[in-house]
C-alpha cells in the first residue's frame, strides 16, 4: 500500500504569472485551452490569491531563445509545416505564426516565474509552460520552443551561477531537457516517465522509465527513493518542478493510473524534498501535460495547498457552471430591480400580456415561454446552441396543469430539428419531506451529429447529445434556487444515466446507493457504452448466489437546498450505505448470458 506523509507547511508567498492570450493554447492537442483561467479563477474565487497580484509576461526574445536552439532549427520555424508536425496537425501560415506567437510568449511567462523566484524568495508559479520535448535541434510533442532550458540559460547569461534542478514528473520523458544541459553539471535534470523519448545520456541527470499501468504505490515508491538523494547531493539554489498531470488515471493522452491523492501526495513531497532541513531554494512551477477537460482540478489542487497550506477542493465543470448562471442570474435580477418588480426573471404581469393564453400554460408554474426564452438567452444556453450550428433556434412551451409541463427547443423556427425536449413538474413525493423538480423526460440531441467509436450510440439515443447536459442542470439548480425547491430528481432508466451524473446525483434510498456503487466496481476499467451493455445483456452476477443481476430504476436527486444536501451527507445516511453495501458484491460472469 502507498504510505501517505503528513506535511507541516507554513503557508508561503506565492506568485503567479499568467496572460490572458493562454487561451489562445494547443492547437491540435488535447490540452485545456481554459485550463490556466480555469485554476486562476479557482484560486481568486477561494480568496487564495487576488487577480492584481498576477504577473503578465512578455514574449520570450529571439536572443533568449537561441541561447538554447540552433539558428537553422528557429529559421525552420518559418514553415508552416514544420510547426504543423510539432503540433500533430495540419496549420495554415497565419495559425503557424499564431502558435509561434504563444509558445514565446509562454517561455516569457517561465523567464517571468524564474526572475519573480530569485527576486522576491517567493514560490512562482507559471500557469503555463513545461515544454520538455524540444531539444536544442528539434521540436516535437506539441513543444516548439523549451522554456525551462531557455530560462535556466538566461539566469547563466545574468549571472546567476548556483546549481539547478529540474524535477520533471510529467508522464512523459523530459528528453528535451535532459538534452539541452547534456554537458552541464551544474544543472541536474531528473525525470520520472513511462516511456524513454531518445537514448540521450547527461552528466548530471536521473531518468527512471516505469512503463505503463503505473499506481500511486509504485510511482510513490520511486520518487520517495530516488529524489532525497539528489536534492541533497546537488543542493540547489533554484528548483523547477515541471508538474504535468497527465499521469492522472483517465488522463486522454496518458496510460497511468495516478489518482487524485496519489498525485497531490507527490506534489507535496517535491515541495517538502525543496524545504527540508533548513534548506529553502527558489521554487518555479511549471504546468507542463495534462490532457481533457477536468485536468485542470489536479493542479489546481495542488497550487491551492501551496498557497494556503490546506487542501481546497476545486469544483468540477457542472458547479462552475452552476456559479456562472447564478452570477449571471443575479446581475440580471439586479438590472431588472432597477426599473420594476421582479415577477417573472424579471417580467411583470404588463411585460407578458397577449404572451399567455391561460394561467396554468408555466413552466413548473412560474415561467411562461417568453419568460423562458429570456431566461436561456441571458444565461448564454441558446448561444452555445447556436456554436453549435443552430443559427436560429425556436423555444415551444406545452405546459398543462400539473406533472409533464414540456419544454422544446428546435434548430430553427420550422421546427424541423428537435435539439431538447424537457418535460418536467414540481413534487412533493419523489422525494419525502422536499419538494423537488421533477424530471418525467430530457432529451439532448443533435441531428446533425454522427455515432462513431469514440462516441457509441447509447440505448434512447437516436441521434448523439447535444453535449449540453452540464449546462442544462446548471440552468435547473439556479431555478430551484429561485423556486425555493429542494433538488432535482428523477428515475434513471438506465445505468449509464446514472453514471454519468454520479459526482453530483445520489439515490434517496441509501440501499439503492450501495447498490449501485456495487455496480461500478464491477464495472470499473469499462467504457460507458460496453458497462451499460453489460448490465443490459447479463453479464453481471451476484457473487455469493451466482444470480444474474441487472438495472433496477430508482429515484436519484441531485441536492440544491442545505436541507436535502445535509441529509444525502448525513452520517446517518453514509452509515446506511455502508451496511447495506454488505449485501451487495457483483461480478462478471464468465461468459455473458445468451440473452
Amino acid at each position: 500500500m502507498a504510505r501517505w506523509l503528513r506535511y507541516t507547511l507554513r503557508p508561503p508567498q506565492v506568485c503567479v504569472v499568467h496572460h490572458p492570450d493562454y487561451a489562445h493554447a494547443a492547437a491540435g492537442a488535447l490540452l485545456d485551452p481554459a485550463r490556466a483561467d480555469k485554476i486562476l479563477g479557482f484560486l481568486t474565487d477561494e480568496h487564495l490569491i487576488r487577480r492584481g497580484d498576477v504577473s503578465r509576461p512578455i514574449a520570450a526574445s529571439l536572443e533568449n531563445i537561441l541561447r538554447v536552439h540552433s539558428p537553422e532549427y528557429v529559421a525552420s520555424l518559418s514553415d508552416p509545416e514544420v510547426v504543423s508536425a510539432i503540433m500533430g496537425v495540419p496549420l495554415a501560415p497565419r495559425a503557424s505564426q499564431e502558435a509561434l506567437d504563444l509558445m514565446r510568449l509562454m517561455v516569457g511567462g517561465t523567464i517571468q516565474a524564474t526572475r519573480m523566484a530569485l527576486r522576491t524568495g517567493k514560490s512562482a508559479v507559471h500557469l503555463g509552460g513545461g515544454f520538455h520535448h524540444a531539444t536544442p535541434t528539434e521540436g516535437m510533442g506539441f513543444c516548439v520552443f523549451n522554456d525551462v532550458a531557455v530560462a535556466v540559460k538566461r539566469l547563466r547569461a545574468k549571472g546567476f551561477e548556483e546549481p539547478v534542478l529540474v524535477v520533471d514528473l510529467d508522464l512523459h520523458d523530459g528528453n528535451g531537457t535532459r538534452a539541452a544541459f547534456a554537458d552541464d553539471e551544474t544543472v541536474y535534470t531528473f525525470s520520472i516517465h513511462n516511456v524513454p523519448w531518445d537514448e540521450g545520456e547527461a552528466v548530471a541527470s536521473t531518468s527512471i522509465a516505469l512503463g505503463s499501468d503505473v499506481t500511486d504505490e509504485v510511482f510513490l515508491d520511486v520518487l520517495r527513493r530516488e529524489l532525497p538523494t539528489v536534492v541533497e547531493r546537488h543542493r540547489p539554489g533554484l528548483v523547477i518542478y515541471v508538474a504535468g498531470v497527465d499521469g492522472a488515471a483517465g488522463d486522454a493522452l496518458g496510460d497511468w493510473h495516478l489518482s487524485d491523492k496519489g498525485l497531490l501526495e507527490r506534489d507535496r513531497f517535491v515541495v517538502h524534498q525543496v524545504r527540508q532541513n533548513g534548506q529553502s531554494a527558489p521554487l518555479v512551477v511549471v504546468l507542463a501535460g495534462g490532457y481533457g477537460a477536468s485536468a485542470w482540478r489536479h493542479s489546481a489542487r495542488f497550487l491551492g495547498w501551496l498557497v494556503s497550506g490546506s487542501v481546497v477542493e476545486p469544483p468540477d465543470a457542472a458547479e462552475i457552471l452552476v456559479r456562472q448562471y447564478r452570477e449571471i442570474s443575479k446581475r440580471w435580477d439586479a438590472a431588472q430591480r432597477e426599473t420594476r418588480d421582479e415577477n417573472d426573471w424579471g417580467l411583470t404581469e404588463e411585460d407578458i400580456a397577449g404572451l399567455v393564453t391561460h394561467v396554468d400554460s408555466r413552466f413548473l408554474g412560474h415561467f411562461t415561454r417568453h419568460a423562458m426564452e429570456l431566461q436561456l438567452q441571458q444565461l448564454g444556453f441558446l448561444d452555445h446552441v447556436r456554436s453549435r450550428g443552430f443559427g436560429n433556434p425556436a423555444i415551444t412551451l406545452d405546459a398543462p396543469a400539473g406533472l409533464g409541463q414540456t419544454l422544446r427547443i428546435y434548430g430553427d423556427p420550422s421546427h424541423a430539428a428537435l435539439l431538447m425536449e424537457l418535460k418536467a413538474g414540481r413534487s412533493r413525493s419523489m422525494v419525502p419531506g422536499h419538494e423537488v423538480i421533477e424530471i418525467e423526460w430530457l432529451l439532448l440531441q443533435n441531428p446533425r451529429g454522427h455515432f462513431h467509436e469514440a462516441r457509441q450510440q447509447l440505448p434512447g439515443q437516436s441521434h448523439p447529445g447535444l453535449g449540453l447536459m452540464r449546462h442544462v442542470a446548471a440552468w435547473l439548480v439556479v431555478v430551484c434556487e429561485r423556486l425555493s425547491l429542494d433538488g432535482i430528481a428523477f428515475v434513471p432508466s438506465q445505468y449509464y444515466m446514472a453514471a454519468v451524473g454520479r459526482r453530483h446525483l445520489k439515490f434517496v434510498e441509501p440501499a439503492r446507493q450501495a447498490r449501485f456503487e456495487a455496480l461500478r466496481h464491477a464495472l470499473r476499467g469499462m467504457e460507458l457504452a460496453e458497462a451499460n451493455r453489460a448490465v443490459n445483456g447479463g453479464w453481471l452476477e451476484d457473487a455469493r448466489t451466482g444470480e444474474r443481476v441487472g438495472w433496477e430504476p430508482a429515484t436519484m436527486v441531485v441536492a440544491v437546498s442545505e436541507g436535502l444536501a445535509a441529509q444525502l451527507t448525513s452520517p446517518a445516511y453514509q452509515e446506511a450505505v455502508e451496511r447495506a453495501r454488505e449485501r451487495y458484491a457483483f461480478r462478471l460472469r464468465a461468459e455473458p448470458s445468451p440473452d
